[in-house]
């Protein structure tokens, strides 16, 4: 039997730094860490050219006790819907890579998108204000301890009820 060897030049074989819009980099323990910075940064430059100015910093996505769907403020006009409808839809991709906390917020005030208030595109402008303070927030990814070596358990599976399942 022949075996022909190729030669291919591999680009990019190091460590991983940045895929999919996160940035990869280990912290000072050695601990494989990713940040969406660089999608974060680009929502919140979207956000400063519609509404005209930088969030202003918030800690949390909504308020202590903030209930949307009570809000009573005046509705918004066509160019305010469009600007709460674009604001709300940006932040769904950094939360499918990571940005878990301010999940709950962008679900919730999503339903609001056909007839959104006055309420709601502040909360909006909050939750962009949360990304803008706690744009470096990374999530850590830990290896160890090493679980590999825990015997797996087998079943015997004839003395369950699927004990006479067929495929």
């Amino acid at each position: 039997m022949l075996i022909e060897k190729h030669h291919f030049k591999l680009k990019g074989t190091g460590p991983t730094k940045f895929h999919l819009g996160c940035d990869f980099f280990r912290d000072e323990e050695g601990v494989l860490c990713y940040v969406p910075k660089k999608r974060i940064e680009k929502i919140l430059e979207n956000y400063r050219r519609i509404c005209g100015a930088w969030p202003k910093p918030a800690t949390s996505p909504l308020t202590a006790g903030d209930h949307p769907e009570l809000d009573a403020s005046e509705l918004l006009n066509e160019d305010n819907q469009k600007t709460h409808q674009s604001s709300i839809g940006a932040p769904y991709w950094v939360i499918q890579i990571g940005r878990f906390d301010i999940q709950t917020a962008v679900m919730t005030l999503s339903r609001f998108r056909a007839v959104p208030r006055q309420g709601h595109l502040d909360c909006v402008k909050r939750i962009h204000g949360c990304l803008s303070k706690m744009c470096h927030a990374a999530i850590k990814i830990r290896t160890a301890p090493d679980h590999s070596n825990i015997p797996v358990k087998l079943h015997d599976w004839e003395c369950s009820c699927h004990a006479d399942a067929k495929e």
